[in-house]
């Protein structure tokens, strides 16, 4: 096939929608009056068709596909991209949106990248990784609509799949639907202040809600003259802060501290604040910390003996807190040798959102294991003997092990906190 035979790439569009569908989706209507102009590309084998749509000189409606292919010509990869949105043209050039601006060349990807001012629809079927995704977005206020149902979602394969689902979707929404829809389109960018024990409200699905707790920031641990310097909290990227969600799902969008504190709460998770601080997910309460609330992770890290790293044998480096001290390998036992084969530390890096499904250790079990924290019941038998090697107690806490290395209690960690 030509690189630059777009016709018999894009045919048509693999996604129909239809208005009805748009409407549930938080899209305006396609109307027939409105101009259209295509623009297509190519770049490494991904195939790019642009459709936007004017009301007079103004483009109202962006609709853009992405396709690549398999050798045998079969499809990999498609995406369908839909919003609202309100560009100024003139003469062939794209208006700029401010007075310090400079007018643009009217291409697909001038006019893609600008942020929509509507709401933006995004689907995708990667059958190289058998996943299929839809999201709903309003991009300018850093909110994504909590349209859920993931699993029917993946199960989708194309466009007649798709119209199923959103037949189901349709008839399972609830009377207060386009409430929240409306509030979701209407809702503005804002900035938010945050301290460790706000609280803040996660939406899971269309009806149901979770709650998590901030229990410290990276910043200020940071700035605690007793966190080594040679620590995995000093080589995080982004703004992390530390989280727990409380597990446990609800249709209350209004609970307050006081009702959230029997409930459980999950395992520490360190995450970047960009959806606490952009309002994604809103602060609803605040409490004081307990030393109850705050954890940290119980994590190795294998050290190579004088660099090879071709050789069997290893150190650790374990640290909890902020206690951190390096086990030699002679005083490993050969069973946590062997246990420790197969084990790597969480402390790769920083999830960039707070996913809701993936907080709750009932939705998403397997990430528990993933991740390897060793305070995860997964890692019981590698704790304990990693502990019986340190010289502590198999069922040692936090508190002993920061007396045993010099870290802090979870008592003096709240007292510098405040």
């Amino acid at each position: 096939m030509a690189k630059t035979d777009y016709g018999a790439v894009f045919s048509a569009h693999f996604l129909q929608l239809t208005d009805e569908e748009r409407r549930y989706l938080a899209l305006d209507a396609l109307k027939l009056e409105w101009r259209r102009i295509s623009f297509y590309s190519n770049t490494n084998g991904m195939f790019s068709w642009v459709e936007a749509y004017f009301d007079g000189d103004t483009i109202v409606k962006v609709i853009q596909e992405n396709r690549s292919f398999y050798r045998d010509g079969s499809p990999c990869y498609n995406s369908y991209t839909e919003y609202d949105t309100i560009l100024k043209t003139e003469g062939g050039m794209l208006l700029p949106l401010t007075g310090r601006g400079k007018p643009k060349k009217l291409t697909g990807s001038n006019i893609m990248a600008v942020t929509p001012f509507g709401c933006s629809l995004n689907f995708q079927i990667n059958r190289s990784k058998r996943r299929t995704d839809l999201f709903l977005d309003n991009l300018r206020a850093n909110q994504r609509f909590p349209l859920g149902e993931w699993e029917r979602i993946g199960k989708i394969d194309g466009d007649g799949a798709f119209h199923e689902f959103m037949d189901w979707y349709i008839a399972t929404c609830r009377a207060d639907y386009f409430q929240k829809l409306e509030r979701f389109r209407r809702a503005q960018k804002v900035t938010v202040k945050y301290r460790p024990g706000d609280i803040f409200r996660m939406e899971l699905d269309r009806e149901r809600y979770c709650y998590g707790l901030i229990t410290g920031t990276v910043k200020q641990f940071r700035s605690m003259p007793e966190l080594p310097e040679q620590h995995s909290l000093r080589r995080l990227m982004m703004v992390p802060i530390m989280v727990r969600t409380y597990q446990f799902l609800t249709e209350d969008p209004g609970m307050t501290a006081r009702e959230l504190a029997e409930m459980p709460l999950g395992r520490m998770k360190t995450v970047g604040d960009n959806d606490i601080i952009w309002g994604t997910h809103p602060i609803v309460d605040h409490r004081e910390l307990t030393e109850e609330d705050l954890e940290f992770h119980l994590v190795c890290c294998k050290i190579r003996r004088n660099g090879d790293m071709q050789a069997e044998d290893f150190n650790l480096a374990v640290e909890w807190g902020f206690a951190k001290m390096e086990l030699p390998w002679e005083q490993m036992s050969q069973k946590l040798r062997e246990l420790m084969e197969d084990y790597a530390s969480p402390h790769g890096g920083v999830s960039i959102g707070i996913i809701p499904r993936l907080m709750l250790e009932s939705e998403s079990p397997d990430l528990v294991t993933h991740w390897l924290n060793l305070l995860n019941p997964c890692c019981r038998e590698l704790r304990e003997e990693l502990l019986r090697c340190l010289g502590l107690e198999p069922d040692t806490d936090f508190d002993g092990f920061a007396r045993a290395f010099g870290g802090l209690t979870k008592c003096d960690i709240l007292k510098r906190m405040k």
